[in-house]
């Protein structure tokens, strides 16, 4: 295998625009995580992924790094400890145990046949963490006398580049803009029956083509039909609360959009900003073809440069704010939590996240069964779903704190059959 050189960061790192916001609100219930994972079709030798995961911490120093608390901020800085690996465990995406991961944040996870990153949101978003796996995982094969490359846009045979630890939001950033707008408060499922930390998750697998020949009637794309069920099923529970038609709040959810295809820049950081798309049902109940109506103009209008950077102003200006900049850091963390939920959980019903369509060369499908991805739920927003696609099929899985209700995943996945695409149920909850 090749050597690694490359750059050590040195003292002070700081953290990213869209990172400011994670630490000061992660709790219990708002664990700011997510895992991405890769089945293969040989089992995994944990020794062996130890040491790829120390090579990849060579490689990305900016990966090496543990959190500290500032007077004034929040900050990363280079972790001289031994990397952990850890057995896979029932309950994905949990709260982020720093001391037992050596203040790394990000966790190496290991089952019989599956690699996963588990990812604290203040070190990079679902985009950069996709090509971190994708770089160990290549690594580790390479241990074992198979050279494969997954193409992405990392790669041992050279050393970190300077675009790799970038934050383009400072790059984007122009003061002479204008604010971005709030939104007012949005419904929230409560649910019924008890609920803990643990993660629990229905995972509802399909066949790609079956969900594009759905999404196609009703002239979405997969992304935008996916949400359109989830702004559907939202709208069925709250008619089912009984609410009269002048009382019932918006329905929105919050939809992460990749930046560096919009703005053709690359980072291994957080680069997203979020759509937030859904309807109004104090006019009247919605079709479901109304809906796709508004999620496909939406999502659109969510897209535009104009729209993009007056919100990248809003959320960088506060960031360069000499009101902010030199407030201490634990009188800062409240501040930080109410920002969180008036311009977060309070403005959307739910999240959908979607890392699209994974392909890889055609020696790495011989080797990879199937790929997962997990959000961490809200206090607010007790069920999140994520999505991924590989191969001819795609996963959607629905993050839950509550203990017994799945009204919401039952809701959704009967909207889907009665689409025609048919729909393979697994859950880590016990009784499915």
């Amino acid at each position: 295998m090749l050597k690694i050189e490359t750059r050590v960061p040195e003292g002070f790192i700081a953290l990213d625009n869209s990172a400011l916001i994670y630490p000061p609100t992660e709790a219990a219930f708002n664990a700011n995580t997510f895992r991405i994972s890769i089945d293969l079709k040989e089992a995994i030798e944990p020794e062996r992924l130890k040491q790829a995961f120390r090579d990849l911490l060579k490689r990305c120093p900016y990966v090496n790094v543990t959190m500290k608390k500032g007077f004034f901020w929040y900050y990363l800085t280079p972790n001289p400890k031994d990397p952990i690996i850890h057995p896979e465990g029932s309950y994905p995406a949990g709260r982020f145990l720093f001391r037992e991961n050596n203040g790394y944040l990000i966790r190496v996870l290991h089952a019989s046949h599956r690699i996963a990153l588990e990812c604290f949101h203040a070190l990079s978003d679902g985009i950069g963490v996709l090509e971190l796996l994708k770089l160990l995982v290549e690594r580790y094969l390479a241990s074992g006398g198979r050279e494969v490359s997954f193409q992405g846009d990392l790669s041992f045979d050279e050393p970190a580049q300077a675009w790799e630890s970038s934050d383009p939001f400072q790059t984007l950033y122009d003061p002479r803009l204008s604010g971005y707008p709030s939104y007012p408060r949005a419904y929230h499922y409560k649910g019924s029956g008890s609920y803990d930390e643990r993660v629990k998750v229905i995972s509802a697998r399909m066949k790609s083509s079956d969900l594009k020949g759905a999404a196609k009637l009703h002239d979405l794309t997969i992304g935008q039909y996916l949400g359109a069920v989830f702004i559907h099923s939202l709208q069925e529970l709250q008619l089912k609360e009984g609410r009269k038609m002048r009382r019932r709040k918006p329905i929105r959810i919050s939809v992460p959009m990749n930046l560096r295809r919009l703005f053709d820049l690359k980072t291994m950081r957080n680069f997203t900003l979020f759509a937030v798309v859904g309807i109004e049902p104090n006019r009247g109940y919605y079709s479901f073809e109304e809906i796709a109506r508004h999620v496909r103009l939406q999502t659109a209008l969510a897209q535009d440069k104009k729209a993009l950077l007056s919100q990248i102003r809003r959320n960088v200006a506060g960031e360069h704010a000499l009101a902010l900049r030199f407030v201490p850091t634990m009188l800062k963390n409240p501040f930080f939590k109410l920002l969180s939920d008036h311009l977060g959980d309070q403005q959307y019903s739910g999240v959908i996240s979607n890392l699209g369509h994974v392909a890889l060369p055609g020696l790495l499908e011989e080797l990879v069964e199937r790929m997962d991805f997990h959000l961490s739920p809200g206090l607010l927003n007790k069920v999140v779903l994520s999505v991924i696609g590989y191969k001819d099929e795609v996963v959607l899985n629905f993050s839950s704190f509550f203990t017994t209700d799945t009204e919401l995943e039952r809701i959704y996945c009967e909207r889907l059959i009665h689409d025609h695409v048919p729909v393979h149920i697994a859950s880590n909850r016990g009784g499915l």
